[in-house]
């Protein structure tokens, strides 16, 4: 085994420009596993032996660039194995990628890899406590009153920017990471370790959500502080996890080497976690994760880091000890912005999550899911329409939560053979108005517990919240209400009806406690609500490219509106049943709204019509209905009017156009209410049709 100098790396990467090798293809050697032992990493390579190369070492946040320079840690003829020492001087190598390339041509050979094997570090191994009941709640306030409820689950966020105690120059506490003192603010550990070690002595098994809540102005010597994140008009006041300068990537380190060493000493002298939950709704990154406006693939790239760096600094403290990445309700669909630099589609989150780690060296991940109804504020979720028992389903509620586990179970999402484990770690049910406004909310978690205690893939169920809280936009959410003098706004006030249901869940006293909630529901027996894992999997059909003229949904950034309250673009569900593009356009007070594009209609053959078809749909039930109207150059050819929530079929002819430049408008009209007036125009095309075909329109 050599030890290569920095210098030698620029030698190693003068015939990059030379071109493709044969070391290039498809046979040459990879990094195919790397381990970590007490004193050394050892590398498994894959592929021929014999052949002259280097390995590189790159920090987490740098890519392989033949342009820059980067340490040699080994080089020489593959072999089967080689190793080199895990530590230089102060440094662990452990939270380092590492890239083979080829010293004959400086090419690159494989993806960067990170240590993925920690099984010889002699990491802690006792048996993390996982109760059979999957009750919880969220944001304890009372320990004993969670104590009463048999609690078994809990969760709360984590303040880095607290913990971590960066403007201290005289801190009580450091942790050390390369060598380096990194400030610990031990008034904060004190809370922790109390709620903490009450919790374990109860039985509770707790996972902190470490998350970063940023200033009202941005503070340039901040290490925590992602570089991209937009510190002014975060609308949360949360951000991205800095892992991508040298200070920063310490700072978090730090966080996660000190949480998991300190809460799972075998003593459980300051409490017992089981994991840790990193971040919080990572789709909605510009609210709960902010990155500044950034596309999402680099929005993956940063998350996977501090993934992984949490799941190593986890592991090599304790071997069974999980990370989590954390996941809201939306997902075919982005959130209500509907902004691609603000949100990500779950299914695409997740796709890049494995993505990234299958590529750099896999690592068990799990998910923190959180399935709250389509609307906060009706926790009828039984009702929700964009959740469907489909994979391209807008959303996952608790009415088609199985989708998820199923989704897991293709083989690209499994770790070492075996489907990635759920935690439902944050979902609530709101409080209604009136008088059953109680006993509504109780019905829907009782449908919901039932539902998941019969799914073995989920873990826990950790509802959200033990008290309302008075900050948390209206929603109503809490076992008990909020006392009226409360001064932090969510002090007790008195137990709900649900405070009952929930205590009796998991007890043989669960079916007696839930009978009211059946006609709530509207089924006859609890076997109507078992989970129902017959999902299609099967992709919605495509629009034949010849038959498409236009595509307004496609081509929404060209329409011109004019006193319309909200125009953007949408996914719901068609009569069909599966996802398709919409058009969310919700009308004025006063008069109509418009979107007008400008269409250039081709000539057509006399058996051939030119056909506008979408649908008409409400996602809530209007007060009065909606009118909806389409407009060819200011003359109205169509209208209907529509009050319940159901798609309705529509085909326009527009053959008499044909071969014209005209000026198409979609218009809805609240009717003088604009109470639930949700309207969608759901995949409006026009298309080229067989003349007999298109006889419907109208």
């Amino acid at each position: 085994m050599r030890i290569g100098s920095l210098g030698c790396i620029a030698v190693l990467l003068a015939g990059a420009a030379l071109g493709a090798s044969a070391e290039s293809a498809s046979d040459a050697p990879r990094i195919g596993a790397v381990a970590v032992f007490a004193e050394e990493i050892r590398f498994t390579l894959t592929g021929p032996e014999g052949v002259d190369c280097a390995i590189l070492e790159l920090e987490p946040y740098e890519a392989p660039d033949a342009d820059r320079t980067f340490p040699v840690v080994w080089n020489g003829l593959t072999e089967k194995t080689v190793a080199i020492p895990r530590f230089d001087g102060a440094r662990d190598r452990l939270y380092r990628k590492f890239q083979l390339m080829s010293a004959a041509y400086g090419d690159f050979l494989g993806d960067p890899q990170y240590v993925t094997d920690l099984d010889g570090i002699g990491a802690r191994d006792f048996e993390i406590p996982w109760p059979e009941s999957k009750k919880g709640v969220t944001c304890i306030v009372d320990v004993d009153d969670a104590i009463e409820l048999g609690v078994k689950y809990g969760d709360e966020g984590v303040l880095l920017n607290v913990l971590i105690d960066w403007r201290n120059p005289n801190p009580e506490h450091t942790w050390d990471v390369d060598g380096h003192p990194v400030p610990i603010n031990m008034d904060y550990v004190r809370q922790m370790d109390a709620k903490y070690r009450r919790l374990t002595e109860a039985g509770v098994n707790f996972t902190p959500i470490p998350v970063v809540t940023l200033p009202r102005e941005r503070e340039p010597d901040n290490p925590l502080i992602h570089p991209d994140t937009d510190v002014e008009n975060a609308p949360m006041h949360h951000g991205a996890f800095n892992v991508v300068t040298e200070e920063g990537l310490r700072c978090y380190r730090a966080a996660m080497e000190f949480m998991a060493d300190r809460y799972t000493r075998p003593d459980r002298k300051y409490g017992l976690i089981s994991g840790l939950v990193i971040g919080n709704e990572l789709q909605s990154h510009w609210v709960w994760h902010n990155q500044g406006e950034t596309p999402q693939e680099e929005v993956i790239r940063d998350y996977v880091v501090a993934l992984r760096m949490a799941d190593l600094a986890a592991r090599k403290a304790h071997k069974d000890l999980r990370i989590y990445v954390s996941m809201e309700h939306h997902w075919t669909k982005r959130g209500h912005m509907n902004d691609p630099l603000k949100e990500i589609p779950g299914d695409q989150f997740l796709e890049g999550v494995a993505d990234w780690s299958r590529r750099e060296g896999d690592f068990p991940w799990h998910v923190a899911f959180h399935p709250y109804p389509e609307n906060l504020f009706e926790p009828r979720f039984w009702n929700d329409r964009t959740a469907v028992h489909r994979f391209d389903t807008p959303r996952i509620t608790f009415k088609n939560l199985e989708v998820l586990p199923v989704f897991l179970r293709q083989e690209r999402f499994l770790y070492q053979g075996r489907p990635r484990r759920i935690a439902l770690t944050e979902q609530g049910f709101h409080t209604p108005d009136g008088p059953d406004g109680e006993q509504i909310q109780a019905a829907a978690y009782a449908y919901a517990y039932h539902k998941v205690r019969h799914m073995p893939e989920i873990d826990a169920f950790i509802l959200h919240r033990h008290v309302d809280a008075r900050d948390e936009g209206g929603l109503k959410l809490g076992l008990w209400t909020t006392h009226p003098d409360s001064v932090s706004g969510f002090d007790p006030g008195r137990k709900k009806f649900l405070w009952d249901v929930f205590r009796l869940a998991d007890t043989d006293q669960w079916e007696e406690a839930f009978a009211f909630a059946l006609p709530i529901i509207g089924i006859a027996s609890w076997d109507e609500a078992l989970p129902n894992y017959e999902i299609d999997t099967t992709p919605a059909p495509e629009i034949d490219a010849d038959e498409l003229v236009y595509d307004l949904c496609a081509r929404i950034s060209e329409a011109e509106t004019r006193n319309t309250l909200s125009f953007q673009p949408d996914v719901v569900i068609k009569a069909a049943g599966w996802a398709a593009p919409s058009i969310f356009q919700h009308p004025p007070e006063e008069g109509a709204g418009e979107a007008t594009w400008v269409v250039d209609l081709p000539d057509v053959a006399d058996d051939t019509a030119l056909v506008l078809r979408f649908e008409t749909m409400l996602l809530a039930d209007s007060v009065n209905g909606v009118r909806y109207a389409v407009l060819v150059d200011g003359e109205e050819v169509f209208r209907t009017e529509q009050r319940e929530q159901p798609p309705v079929a529509h085909a326009v002819d527009l053959t008499a156009h044909a071969g014209t430049t005209i000026r198409l408008t979609l218009c809805t009209d609240a009717l003088g209410n604009t109470g639930y007036d949700w309207s969608h125009w759901v995949q409006p095309v026009i298309l080229r049709e067989p003349r007999d075909a298109a006889s419907s329109a109208k």
